[in-house]
């Protein structure tokens, strides 16, 4: 259990199916603030509805993880609000390096107000726990060239920079 300023405590567990619509709003926050760094990541108009059905999918997979940060919802009594979620796969390495899997962090947010209170330290440990539960080589991630602040919290968590992911993009055509 961890605690806010406030005195709220956060709780961080495994995430279910009724989770899903509160953290696919958390990755539209977090697609929104990526979309500064750059326009890639620009969300799509039905983003929210489909990251809702991929998280809840996620709660109840084997190769899957979705591990949430909750705190009591002071508004509705007895309910609680996702303030922070982390989600993923394991996935395989390459077939032409030595054989390796992965706990793959597809997406990781702590909403603003929540932030530096160990939260993320907190669900990336809970990835690492089930990632070694699991057998994995490691856990692996991408993070925005832009984001700083991720790139120095994965530092801190003893991750390294072994690739560079590029893009060219290609312009739209006008509508013809």
């Amino acid at each position: 259990m961890i605690e806010a300023d406030d005195g709220s405590r956060i709780e961080v567990r495994p995430g279910r199916r009724e989770d899903a619509p509160q953290a696919a709003r958390l990755w539209l926050e977090s697609a929104r603030e990526h979309a500064a760094y750059d326009a890639v990541y620009e969300p799509s108009l039905d983003a929210e509805k489909m990251m809702r059905n991929f998280l809840a999918d996620l709660s109840s997979g084997g190769h899957t993880f979705l591990f949430v940060a909750c705190v009591p919802d002071s508004e509705r009594d007895g309910t609680e609000r996702v303030v922070g979620f982390v989600s993923g796969e394991l996935r395989e390495g390459s077939p032409t390096f030595r054989p390796r899997s992965w706990a793959s962090v597809d997406d990781v947010y702590v909403t603003p107000a929540y932030r530096s209170f160990g939260i993320g330290m907190n669900l990336m440990h809970r990835v690492r726990n089930w990632a070694l539960e699991r057998g994995t080589s490691g856990v692996s991630l991408q993070v925005a060239t832009g984001n700083r602040r991720a790139q120095d919290f994965y530092r801190k968590l003893d991750f390294r920079a072994v690739s560079i992911y590029e893009v060219l993009e290609f312009s739209a055509p006008e509508d013809a």
